[in-house]
């Protein structure tokens, strides 16, 4: 994260928030490959509608599939 983004970041409250064990984490890179995903620990689960739709544009249809080593 660049000094700016993080400056805008703090500024937009984005650290207001802690991650609670129930959250989900996506870091794409520049090309918006998934570099890494975090999830809730109660695997296995149905992921959120939303979630899968994000997560099967980027080619993961099976949350058992996020759990691996992704790059």
């Amino acid at each position: 994260m660049t000094k700016l983004s993080e400056e805008l970041a703090i500024e937009d409250g984005l650290y207001d928030t802690e991650i609670e064990d129930d959250d989900y984490g996506i870091i794409l890179s520049p090309t918006g490959e998934l570099k890494s995903v975090f999830l809730p620990e109660n695997l296995p689960f149905e992921l959120p509608e939303k979630l899968a739709r994000i997560f099967e544009i980027l080619g993961y249809t099976d949350p058992e599939q996020l759990t691996q080593t992704l790059h």
